[in-house]
């Protein structure tokens, strides 16, 4: 009996879908320990092995931290880019290959290992000479970054995060310290950040603090707003230096700094007030963001957010409470809800808001777009409306394990939204 194409495809299907079924299945009864040992590691070895352990013909750079990865990572890579060094970026904001940028669509702060030596390898054979990689705690947990011998590497801070995976704060901190390998010649912490304080044992770390006297320079001629955007092109800079770019070189670089796709970018169509696109999700970026614009916006602003599913539901009723106190109206939407009720997650946010009035300062509106056109309709010259959660990510994700993803670009639909419909003349 012979198979057809379309009963081969079937067949695969079903397998596919069995495997995912049964992935999920030992994920709850093996420990993770485990899976990490038997099945991440070998294939992290495994990946670097084929493509010929790329990272090795690299410079190697981590920036890892719980906030400012994305922005320091892309800000380094920027500064490399006016030194002439050929470099490759892979962010969870942007991919870039010798200033070919493209966005990531995968999801992923760091990737499978197959897909980033995959990506260095690429690298080296377009003549790059260093690599910067984002480096989440999830990655250097499962192995992802084995086979990649960073020589420098950033912590941006470490305010807790991701404790649906890490058992504790504790825990996040340890998963961190293990990037700091011998091989590591610096690691250049944020000196203002007290729960940094357990790697400045390290011989090589290099604390880095405001008072710099370079951050007066920074500052002078940087475009970019905020202390946090402040401190992260401070790192940046100082991991310049370490690979010998001149401090002349550096301060040029930063004069035409840009934001990273979907950090503070703005929207502009012709409208007559701000629109700014930006990744804060959790309580300490919120009070960053807003800390950086407020003052900077005497009449309104009007906050569009929603909280991701499936992560610590204790933070939503405090960045309720950062959004009560900095925007003059807040819109609570969705954003990836994963497997929860869209419903649930803004009524958790909804409880840290006490000085807003429903439907004249304060919305419930679920649908992300809708939401979005209403902080349009209700801007008036001057005001400043922040759509806040999901930066320049490209999908809206549902369902457990992200089960369903549907395409999705904050900056595209407000755009799309902002830009008047074509006249078409009559006859």
């Amino acid at each position: 009996m012979s198979l057809t194409a379309s009963s081969f495809f079937h067949i695969l299907l079903i397998h596919a879908i069995f495997l995912l079924s049964m992935k999920s299945f030992f994920k709850k009864i093996i420990p993770k320990k485990l899976i990490i040992l038997f099945w991440h590691k070998p294939k992290a070895m495994l990946a670097a092995l084929l493509f010929g352990f790329p990272a090795h013909r690299l410079v190697c750079i981590a920036v890892a931290g719980t906030k400012g990865k994305t922005s320091t990572a892309y800000y380094l890579s920027h500064i490399l880019d006016s030194a002439n060094i050929k470099n490759v970026l892979f962010s969870t904001g942007a991919l870039k290959i010798d200033r070919e940028e493209t966005l990531n669509t995968l999801k992923l702060t760091t990737p499978t290992p197959f897909f980033l030596h995959s990506f260095l390898a690429k690298a080296c054979r377009h003549g790059c000479t260093h690599a910067i990689i984002e480096v989440s705690s999830h990655a250097i947990d499962q192995h992802r970054i084995w086979g990649i011998p960073f020589s420098l590497a950033i912590m941006t801070n470490l305010t807790p995060d991701h404790l649906e995976y890490h058992t504790d704060h504790e825990e996040y901190i340890t998963v961190h310290k293990r990037l700091v390998t011998k091989k590591i010649t610096a690691i250049f912490l944020n000196g203002d950040d007290k729960n940094l304080l357990p790697f400045s044992s390290f011989p090589a770390a290099k604390q880095i603090f405001t008072t710099d006297p370079f951050m007066k320079k920074i500052k002078a001629e940087s475009p970019l707003p905020g202390a946090f955007n402040a401190m992260n092109l401070l790192m940046a800079a100082c991991a310049g230096r370490r690979l010998n770019i001149s401090e002349n070189t550096i301060l040029t670089a930063i004069k035409t700094m840009t934001s990273a796709p979907g950090r503070t970018e703005k929207i502009s169509e012709g409208q007559n007030f701000d629109v700014i696109v930006d990744y804060a999700h959790s309580p300490e970026s919120l009070k960053n963001f807003f800390e950086a614009f407020r003052l900077a916006y005497k009449k309104n602003i009007i906050a569009v957010f929603g909280a991701c599913g499936d992560r610590d539901p204790q933070q939503r009723p405090w960045m309720g409470k950062i959004l009560d106190t900095y925007a003059d109206i807040c819109i609570i939407t969705t954003d990836d809800p994963y497997s929860e009720n869209p419903n649930a997650i803004a009524s958790h946010i909804q409880s840290g808001i006490m000085q807003k009035k429903p439907n004249e300062t304060l919305f419930n509106i679920p649908d992300r777009k809708e939401a979005m056109r209403k902080a349009f309709s209700l801007a008036r010259e001057g005001d400043c409306v922040c759509i806040l959660g999901k930066g320049a990510e490209q999908w809206q994700v549902f369902g457990a394990n992200g089960t369903k993803k549907i395409p999705w670009d904050d900056r595209k639909i407000a755009r799309e939204l902002l830009t008047p419909p074509a006249q078409t003349s009559g006859q």
